[in-house]
């Protein structure tokens, strides 16, 4: 790092510099450069400023002037990032209003039914998103979620399950569950429900509204739907025909099927529930029009909000999407969208009618606006999709089922506050007792967290008419802007195979389901395969693609793992050859270039398809470089596209488990997903690299000296040092049974150590032991040959103190006083006499062995 500190003196200025560098240089700067005031420069920096006298050092430089110093240019344009913003409908420059800093609202889910695919499109597109802005490009990211737990979805489907428990348990406690009442009721049911979804099929109307006249009618459908192309026809009319279809056609079966029960006599709870099973749609909206306006305890919609949020984090959480910063519920943001409300009808741009507050889009389009500067400016209304602002089926479809359109003036308006019908959630408001519109609920939570505008907001695409851009409105509204979102991203619409998801085409997959089938990782990548914004067709041909390409890239951080850990091995030992030739250098340059392309990508409105498949590209050419043999190969540069291949996958969310390992080193490649129940990935190769080494070196030696035809007892040996070394080290013990097969046990490392250190110290005293016994053994051996040297002829003849004569074997026969010896004496002697010989003859046997 450079650091300059300015000295002035009267007449000059000068610039010393401080670098690491290998070869320094002076650095001229023109005499007529003015330092500048104090008060401009940081507080950190003005230690490093003197209005001194020269130093010494000054005047020991007086005259020398540093060399020119130019700023370099890039040899390629940098890329800026560009995103693509549905309110211009094309790429613009990322600019946020704090620099390094994106304050980002997204629409969460509405947490009435299971998560299924498109929620996963959406929110891990978003994720995608948001890790690319904070983890490479180095963004901090404020994201703010919300959870809808006030919606009239929710409302509907909690009173339906509400009393469809109800009406089991009633069931329960009755002496004769499948009763004709029951009959009666499920009949009635049926038959609403199938007037509903036929009425508009048939080409005349049904003759009644019973249960008869709608069983002809069922008949006619049936005949009807025998007709391929009448099917069709129902199909684009209406997508829900073969979801109706299916479930009136199960409904119609169940309940002949407990007519003949229930006229054999067959009452049980386990025929009438199965009877209400395949009725429950229609038997669930039955009872909310009877009794749903009897539902007031308010747990009944809390609690079941509560269980489908739970579920969606869950699922959320197997999909390695993070969780929000912020997470903002609608039910905990009542009293500040009462006051929001109050806000907008202040200003003029709504109005109260029915109990309900209605949003005027007649009077805020082309209000003019306040402030801003001197730019004359007025508000616009549908900013995202003009052309839908007469779409009524859009327009009905925001407003949900349960919202009463009395004291509304324009087909365009919208509610912010909705009066509350017997059966609904409601909190107190100047306008009576009610519940926010759905709208107003994103627009209050986002500015209570991020203030009077934001720089991105998002959501899926089908939310862009009328959600989003009533959003816009009220909000710019209240707070008098005239663009209270600078960058609005749509994700796209998500198809199964070619076709929109939806239950009615048996094409509806939950995310639970998905990950039956396929990793998380493998749905990332499919998603990362397509653009964010561009429609996502999931098909089986495109997990296939994604499975081979995780194939590709598993087998090259393998390979590298395995050059890694011969690496390490090899620790610093040198060849003497540095191995920076130039198929090195073409590889880094690959990589640069790579590099290099993978940033224009990502800035060309986060495309993940092209930079995916750049990361492919640089690892193909990488296996090229190691089909060289590794002899031939320089393993850091190797290592380098391992490294940044690695830190992309794992920025895009793909990694799993710890990026470090229990070494603190960084790991090589994505890691392993954790094992179905599991808590958390486990790394295998860390765990298992130690011994396969050492069985993998077991085997290398082995093999050598097989191939040497070397002796059994080496091969023994080398079981022993497997036995009595490697796997010491390892924590395993093998202890040899009578069976000819080793015991084996798992024991700390450092008490095999102390067991096998103390066996090895008494293996040696043993030993010296016996060296001491062999080297005594050996002393007495020599002293008994010494004593041998003499002949036994020879023993006593040197004695004549005592013996005056002797025989022809040198025994003396007479005293020195010449004298006959006794014959005790004579045969005492005549032993002495024949040990020596004995040991004479030792003697002369270990002369002859020797000059043999």
């Amino acid at each position: 790092m450079l650091r300059d500190s300015f000295l002035r003196s009267a007449s000059s200025v000068r610039l010393v510099t401080v670098a690491q560098c290998t070869s320094p240089r002076t650095l001229r700067l023109p005499r007529a450069a003015v330092l500048p005031p104090p008060s401009t420069i940081p507080r950190s920096l003005r230690s490093s400023f003197s209005t001194s006298a020269p130093t010494q050092e000054a005047s020991e430089h007086a005259g020398k002037m540093q060399d020119s110093w130019r700023i370099p240019q890039p040899s390629a344009p940098e890329p800026k990032l560009k995103v693509y913003n549905s309110l211009t409908r094309s790429k613009v420059d990322f600019v946020t209003k704090k620099p390094g800093i994106v304050t980002w609202y997204n629409c969460g889910p509405t947490v009435y039914d299971a998560s299924h695919m498109g929620h996963a499109r959406n929110y891990m597109a978003q994720d995608i998103m948001r890790r690319i802005l904070r983890d490479y490009f180095g963004y901090e990211v404020n994201f703010v979620m919300n959870i809808t737990d006030v919606d009239d979805k929710i409302i509907i489907r909690a009173r339906q399950s509400h009393l469809l428990k109800k009406y089991l348990a009633e069931l329960a406690s009755s002496s004769t569950p499948l009763s004709s009442r029951v009959l009666q009721e499920v009949s009635t049911a049926w038959t609403a429900y199938f007037a509903k979804a036929f009425a508009a099929s048939l080409p005349s109307p049904v003759a009644g509204e019973d249960f008869a006249a709608a069983e002809a009618g069922w008949a006619q459908v049936q005949g009807l739907a025998k007709d391929a192309k009448w099917v069709e026809a129902q199909k684009t009319a209406n997508e829900k025909f073969p979801m109706y279809f299916a479930a009136v056609e199960a409904g119609y079966v169940a309940l002949k099927q407990a007519q003949k029960q229930e006229a054999a006599g067959s009452t049980s709870l386990t025929d009438a529930e199965a009877l209400v099973e395949a009725n429950k749609d229609a038997v669930g909206l039955w009872l909310d029009k009877q009794f749903g306006a009897s539902v007031t305890d308010p747990a009944v919609f809390r609690d079941l909000a509560a269980y489908w949020e739970d579920s969606y984090f869950k699922s959320m959480a197997a999909l390695h999407v993070e969780r929000p910063t912020t997470l903002t519920r609608v039910s905990e943001y009542i009293p500040e969208i009462v006051t929001f409300v109050e806000g907008i009808v202040k200003r003029g741009f709504a109005y109260e009618g029915g109990g309900s507050v209605w949003f005027d889009t007649v009077k805020f389009e082309g209000a003019k606006g306040e402030g801003e500067g001197d730019d004359e400016w007025r508000h616009t209304y549908a900013k995202l999709q003009p052309w839908s602002k007469g779409n009524r089926e859009l327009l009905e479809d925001g407003e949900g089922s349960l919202t009463s359109t009395t004291g509304k003036r324009s087909a365009a308006d919208f509610a912010l506050w909705k009066s509350s019908k017997p059966g609904e959630p409601a909190w107190p408001s100047p306008w009576g007792p009610g519940r926010p519109g759905w709208h107003i609920e994103c627009s209050v939570m986002a500015s209570a967290v991020l203030g009077e505008g934001m720089d991105v907001h998002s959501g899926g695409v089908d939310l862009a008419f009328p959600h989003h851009d009533n959003e816009i409105a009220q909000s710019e509204a209240f707070h008098n802007c005239r663009q209270w979102v600078n960058y609005f991203l749509h994700t796209g619409h998500l198809h199964i195979e070619g076709l929109k998801m939806s239950k009615s085409l048996k094409n509806f997959i939950t995310i639970d389901d998905a990950l039956e089938k396929h990793t998380a990782r493998q749905l990332r990548f499919a998603f990362l395969m397509q653009n964010w914004n561009a429609r996502l067709d999931f098909k089986e041909s495109s997990m296939q693609e994604v499975k081979s390409a995780e194939t590709v890239l598993n087998n090259f951080f393998t390979n590298v793992k395995a050059l890694a850990t011969e690496a390490k091995e090899r620790s610093v030992a040198s060849d003497g050859h540095h191995h920076y030739e130039q198929a090195e250098k073409d590889l880094l340059a690959q990589l640069e270039q790579a590099q290099l392309a993978f940033r224009t990508a990502l800035c060309d409105s986060f495309d993940t398809p092209t930079a995916l498949q750049i990361l492919l590209d640089i690892v193909s050419k990488t296996n090229i470089y190691l089909a060289r043999g590794r002899r031939q190969v320089n393993f850091a540069v190797i290592l380098a596209v391992s490294d940044w291949v690695t830190r992309m996958l794992r920025m895009f969310g793909l990694g799993e488990g710890s990026p470090v390992d229990g070494n603190g080193d960084k790991v090589i490649g994505w890691g392993v997903a954790a094992a179905k129940g599991d808590q958390q990935s486990i790394d295998r190769e860390s765990i298992l690299m130690p011994y396969l080494r050492a069985l993998s070196g077991f085997r290398d030696q082995v093999r050598q000296l097989a191939m040497s035809g070397a002796a059994s007892s080496d091969i023994l040996a080398l079981t022993d040092k497997l036995r009595d070394h490697d796997l010491v080290d390892l924590g395993v013990a093998l202890d040899d049974q009578e069976d000819g097969r080793a015991m084996v046990k798992l024991v700390p490392p450092e008490i095999l150590r102390e067991a096998r250190d103390a066996k090895a110290a008494a293996v040696r005293e043993k030993a010296a032991k016996m060296a001491a016994a062999a080297a005594a053994a050996e002393a007495k051996r020599l002293e008994r040959l010494e004593k041998g040297r003499m002949p036994p002829t020879e023993m006593f003849r040197s004695n004549t103190a005592e013996y005056s004569a002797w025989d022809e074997q040198g025994l003396p026969t007479k005293d020195k006083d010449g004298n006959e010896l006794p014959k005790s004496r004579g045969k005492k002697l005549k032993k002495e006499w024949d040990m020596q010989k004995k040991l004479h003859d030792e003697f002369l046997k270990e002369q002859e062995k020797q000059s043999a």
